[in-house]
């Protein structure tokens, strides 16, 4: 796996959109990377260049281990002005300092009931005012208008429906565990689950994404196929289907129900802009889908010059609140090498009993989201990769986010051992599984933060 996302990040397909980006960041003060900017007086955009913006990602109730995708895609386009939000600070007057806000996959009960009307409302504020909303898989069930029970009906950003639902949908032939979803007195189910491929509807056509390749690789994970109120929003609908995909339906049957159906659509609001997708789009393991968000990322921003927007005010100032990617107020910089070098040897032990942990075959549903054990190490890799960046800067990194992430994944270490212990001997374990995934969750929001703060200081991009 480890080798075809490396194959994946090195595909030129994203490179105009790093350029753009980069050259945004070089036009803030060399002195104050940190510091958000308005444009230049008598600024004129050349076709090729953009602001540079600050991006929230949820990382809140709901949200599954997806979203980690984002911190990739963002990382591969340059974009570094990046925090990591949860349902307080959504509801609450947290998304102010933003441009865009990304919303993945997950359990979509859940992340409607956490944000519920104040976190609607602060989202459709929030894009009003010229944000970019982008909500993939449970991110996009969330705010179409056709998806209107309790609690969902808040969240009325994208006039337009699922169609992968039914009172009665037949039994699949396999994956069980990842067909269905209740839905009031339906049933939201998932004829196809993996790779499908996307072609470009009238609005898209000449997006480069899709003049490189007539069709675009996107996986299908449990997201809605759609329909939207008006043709003009449809982006790419889906077209042929994959051999790298499970069937959950006979194959002619999954024709039936996707072919020439939206996948992707997006609209403006007020000032701002809305795209939703299906698929994956942000999946590390397919740059053709990456170009086509960062295409919608690029226009935004270009959007933004046209009509005299500022740019929101950044992430610089980031309470220390116990949240999600929180980093403490007094975040003087010291050598911080210890410290990091106990993470660097925690992640590693946590790696090592997570790979035994994958050779058991058990899953954990929480909420009405099914867990594997692999998840587990995906957000360990996080770091792990990450981490020789973050240690070559250690003497600008603050002593004591260092020494939390240290302890915390300390604990994550013993948090691991005990789940396998657990699972090997056939006790239940869905409580040590929930409170490990929720305590890496949140250390990796934190980690990728500070991971993500040293980049926008250096305002380098690396390939």
């Amino acid at each position: 796996m480890r080798g075809r996302l490396e194959r994946a990040a090195r595909d030129p397909v994203l490179a105009p959109y790093r350029l753009a980006f980069s050259s945004a960041l070089a036009r803030r003060a060399p002195s104050d990377r940190r510091a958000r900017r308005d444009a230049p007086s008598g600024y004129r955009r050349a076709p090729d260049t953009c602001l540079y913006p600050s991006i929230a990602v949820y990382v809140g109730s709901g949200a599954s281990h997806s979203w980690i995708w984002f911190a990739d895609l963002l990382e591969r386009c340059g974009l570094f002005d990046v925090d990591f939000v949860d349902e307080t600070r959504v509801s609450g007057s947290g998304l102010e300092r933003f441009d865009f806000l990304l919303l993945g996959g997950g359990d979509t009960y859940a992340m409607a009931d956490s944000l519920g009307g104040r976190g609607a409302e602060a989202i459709d504020d929030f894009v009003e005012r010229g944000g970019l909303y982008y909500g993939s898989c449970a991110g996009a069930y969330l705010v179409l208008t056709g998806v209107d029970m309790e609690p969902f009906a808040p969240f009325a950003l994208l006039h337009g429906n699922m169609l992968n639902v039914m009172a009665d949908p037949p039994a699949p032939r396999c994956l069980e565990h990842k067909y269905l979803a209740r839905y009031g007195e339906e049933w939201v189910f998932h004829p196809v689950y993996g790779e499908l491929f996307l072609e470009a509807a009238m609005e898209a056509r000449d997006f480069p994404c899709f003049a490189a390749a007539e069709a675009l690789a996107a996986p299908l994970l449990g997201g809605p196929v759609m329909s939207a109120d008006d043709a003009r929003d449809v982006l790419a609908v889906f077209s042929v289907l994959s051999r790298h995909a499970a069937y959950l339906w006979p194959r002619e049957q999954a024709r039936a129900l996707l072919d020439g159906r939206a996948a992707v659509c997006a609209t403006e609001r007020g000032e701002g802009s809305v795209m939703v997708s299906g698929p994956h789009l942000e999946h590390p393991l397919f740059p053709g889908a990456n170009a086509l968000v960062a295409e919608m990322f690029s226009r935004h921003c270009m959007r933004l010059v046209d009509n005299g927007h500022r740019p929101a005010s950044g992430t610089t100032a980031h309470p220390d609140d116990g949240r999600a990617g929180a980093i403490p107020a007094k975040d003087t910089p010291g050598d911080s090498g210890a410290a990091l070098l106990e993470v660097k040897r925690q992640v590693s032990n946590s790696r090592i009993v997570a790979f035994g942990l994958e050779k058991i075959p058990v899953t954990w549903t929480i909420g009405l989201k099914v867990w594997e054990p692999e998840k587990v190490r995906m957000f360990l890799e996080v770091a792990w990769f990450r981490l020789p960046y973050v240690q070559a800067a250690a003497t600008r990194v603050p002593a004591e986010p260092a020494a939390r992430l240290a302890e915390g994944y300390s604990s994550v270490t013993e948090m691991v051992k005990s789940l396998k212990i657990k699972v090997e001997s056939g006790e239940d374990s869905l409580a040590d599984a929930e409170s490990l995934l929720v305590t890496l969750k949140e250390l990796t929001a934190s980690f990728l933060w500070l991971y993500f703060r040293l980049r926008l200081e250096d305002g380098a991009v690396q390939d």
